[in-house]
């Protein structure tokens, strides 16, 4: 997270990008096909320096997908879209959010999306938008 907070767009590109392969390992069914197409368009143009200049506390928060499926309190910790997606994640993967916040502020640059996948992270932001996509 701390390494993420300044880094370039092709750092965060070469660290987090996800692989053809990791879609299927992390979405259900249709959304891996969907996630891969919508998610292209942000590998594009990757984020960069995620933190702005003096937010150097971070908080995060972790779940199973299998947590976000109710309303509860570790759902809670992200943002509520996560509740209408959970059901079409690969239940038993590790989801973090995270925000940067100067010290002692209550609000600072937040970001969720991260998924453990073996020795390594990748990054889904906001995948409910997904399912934006299948309803528009």
């Amino acid at each position: 997270m701390k390494q993420l907070a300044t880094a370039t767009a092709d750092e965060i590109s070469a660290a987090l990008r996800p692989r053809v392969e990791d879609y299927a390992a992390v979405f259900l069914g249709d959304l891996v096909k969907l996630a891969q197409d919508g998610y292209a368009v942000l590998w594009e143009s990757p984020p960069a320096r995620l933190a702005k200049p003096g937010q150097t506390t971070i908080r995060t928060s972790a779940a199973f997908a299998s947590q976000l499926t109710t309303d509860n309190e570790v759902s809670h910790l992200f943002p509520g879209g996560y509740r209408r997606i959970a059901s079409r994640l690969v239940p038993d993967r590790v989801w973090l959010r995270w925000d940067y916040r100067e010290p002692g502020a209550e609000m600072g640059m937040a970001y969720d999306g991260l998924v453990r996948l073996g020795d390594r992270w990748v990054w889904f932001p906001k995948p409910w938008r997904l399912l934006d996509k299948i309803a528009s």
